[in-house]
């Protein structure tokens, strides 16, 4: 993999300390990941509150956005919307994200591992899969391998984002440092999100952010956590589209970002808030468009691959 260099990061000041849900007792202590290569970001970067400037000044590389379909799952409303109690199911789409530039090819999200797919199946009436949604199909139909994507960035570590790490051995995977580190020692609620084995990779790469990262001239890592502490979203700028937010669970339905709801499964309901209004200030500041993680209405106006946003 052709190395990726000139990364410029950003902090931006947190409201919120980070927390979670009070005295929740942790689980037993498992072995940590071993042997996978985990590279830090070096500390420093631009002073704050520079992260917007940025969007201005460089040159653009992106030349196209691909939406892979990679299933359907029920979910009840109440792990959408936060404070609801409505046990009415819904069917969500599980989204990953395909993105070309004059450089790389960058994967944003690796939904569902293979493995989930025959047990979702028997256990969950609303689930939809077919061959073609599997995400190895999903590049085949665009003539790519795992072995031709450059970078996977992974909003957060879900069963439903990170399923598919695993067929990237030569790619470098990026997520959140405090992401990587709470998914090895979860809250107990929160416990049956995190399958270690989509994450326990031996001698797969991983690169750990610490907050907004331009990762290539037109794609920049966005911290945005409340859903889980350490998540983010993908700041995408097209040449023709202009700027999109490939927002994740940061913002499940674009009702969460119109209302400012907060959903429902969240480790932090004020941070998840506060990321949703960012997203918004930044969409209306760039003039971008917000899309969202699992909107089913949403899903159906989006262009599917092997059509491209460009």
């Amino acid at each position: 993999m052709p190395a990726v260099g000139g990364a410029r990061r950003a902090r931006l000041p947190r409201p919120v300390a980070s927390g979670g849900w009070p005295d929740e007792e942790l689980p037993g202590t498992p072995s940590p990941v071993t042997d996978s290569v985990v590279e830090e970001d070096e500390p420093g970067g631009p002073p704050p509150n520079t992260t917007l400037m940025m969007l201005e000044c460089r040159a653009m590389s992106v030349r196209e956005l691909h939406a892979l379909q990679n299933g359907f799952m029920g979910f009840e409303r109440s792990g959408l919307f936060y404070g609801e109690r409505s046990s009415e199911r819904v069917q969500i789409p599980i989204a990953c994200w395909l993105i070309r530039t004059s450089d790389a090819v960058v994967l944003f999200d690796t939904g569902l591992s293979p493995r989930a797919v025959p047990g979702l199946m028997r256990n969950d009436p609303m689930a939809r899969f077919t061959e073609d949604d599997l995400l190895i199909h999903r590049l085949d139909a665009l003539g790519l391998e795992p072995d031709g994507v450059d970078l996977v960035v992974i909003s957060h570590l879900h069963y439903d984002h990170a399923g598919g790490a695993q067929l990237f051995p030569k790619s470098e995977l990026i997520v959140q440092k405090d992401e990587y580190a709470y998914a090895q020692y979860p809250a107990s609620f929160f416990e049956g999100f995190y399958y270690r084995k989509n994450f326990d990779l031996p001698g797969y790469r991983w690169r750990l952010l610490d907050g907004d990262t331009e990762l290539l001239p037109g794609v920049t890592a966005l911290r945005t956590d409340g859903h889980t502490p350490g998540h983010q979203s993908l700041l995408v700028e097209l040449p023709e589209t202009g700027p999109v937010i490939l927002a994740a669970d940061s913002c499940y339905w674009l009702e969460h970002a119109d209302k400012e709801r907060v959903p429902g499964v969240v480790w932090n309901p004020t941070q998840a808030l506060h990321s949703i209004k960012r997203l918004k200030t930044l969409a209306r500041l760039t003039g971008g468009r917000i899309f969202p993680g699992h909107d089913p209405s949403f899903w159906e106006t989006v262009k599917q691959s092997p059509d491209a946003y460009r």
